[in-house]
């Protein structure tokens, strides 16, 4: 488990770098465009577009290494007064019921990433191809899949993380 477990976190290192850039392109465009809109009477065609786009790949890829740092809400005021056992089995069924979740949400953004594809689907005002996005949507998740599948693990062993 102990590679796996290494790619993984690799993985999600390097998905994060990839949301910063899109956080880093959509700063930068935004800028742009309220400079361009309010200074020279020149906004950025497709601002709107690009910066939900950008959105989504922010959002997307920062999922996994936003669970590895444990930053996500966890409401635990009710558990932590129930005995370790069922504490470890309310954690692996919510666990399992996270990997499905994830597993579903790749496999039907991959069935709608085709599909856009397929039908030619594109932004509103520039028209531009959705169908990458939504492929990157899909793999942008595989991380957090794979982060979840050790979190089990983990839970299933008694292995504190």
């Amino acid at each position: 488990m102990n590679t796996f477990e290494k790619f993984s976190i690799q993985m999600s290192k390097w998905f994060n770098w990839v949301a910063l850039c899109g956080l880093t392109v959509m700063l930068g465009l935004v800028t742009v465009d309220i400079v361009g809109a309010k200074v020279f009477k020149l906004p950025v065609p497709g601002a709107m577009d690009f910066t939900s786009l950008l959105g989504l790949v922010v959002i997307a890829f920062a999922v996994a290494q936003t669970q590895l740092l444990g930053r996500h809400i966890a409401v635990n005021f009710l558990t932590i007064r129930l005995p370790k056992r069922l504490r470890i089995i309310i954690r692996s069924i919510s666990t399992l019921l996270c990997i499905l979740f994830f597993a579903v949400i790749i496999w039907r953004s991959f069935m709608n990433a085709r599909d856009m594809h397929i039908l030619g689907d594109a932004s509103l005002t520039v028209k531009m191809p959705l169908w990458p996005f939504g492929y990157g949507l899909a793999i942008a998740f595989v991380p957090m899949l794979l982060i979840l599948l050790i979190k089990f693990y983990y839970i299933v062993k008694g292995v504190d993380e």
